[in-house]
């Protein structure tokens, strides 16, 4: 009976734990390694944008990239350069949402920039 009881307490100390650790927490901005990550994020948009709408877009390079906690996760907004088929290349204003060190990441936004 005593066992049963031991078992039964470290399950539901355990249950608590995990209850309380599996709230969101943003992290810190600067926990983010500098330098790699706007490249990887801007080819991921690139790949995701082109495998859902068909399109045979090939990643040129990234600029004006802005990374800030969102929701648990971080937020990369970024001005993507694509080029399509023909080589031709075009500015695309970016919004991507991620989990670093996961694979929980999402294209919110991509966005051609229109040039007058």
């Amino acid at each position: 009976m005593r066992s049963l009881a031991a078992v039964l307490f470290v399950v539901l100390a355990t249950l608590v734990a995990g209850a309380a650790s599996a709230r969101p927490v943003d992290p810190p901005a600067a926990d983010m390694p500098a330098g790699t990550h706007a490249p990887q994020i801007a080819r991921f948009a690139v790949l995701v944008y082109s495998m859902n709408r068909g399109a045979k877009l090939k990643y040129v390079g990234v600029s004006g990239s802005d990374v800030r906690p969102h929701q648990g996760g971080m937020r990369y907004r970024m001005v993507v350069t694509a080029a399509d088929a023909g080589g031709a290349t075009a500015q695309y204003q970016v919004l991507v949402w991620g989990i670093p060190g996961t694979y929980q990441w999402m294209l919110l936004e991509f966005k051609k920039i229109k040039i007058h």
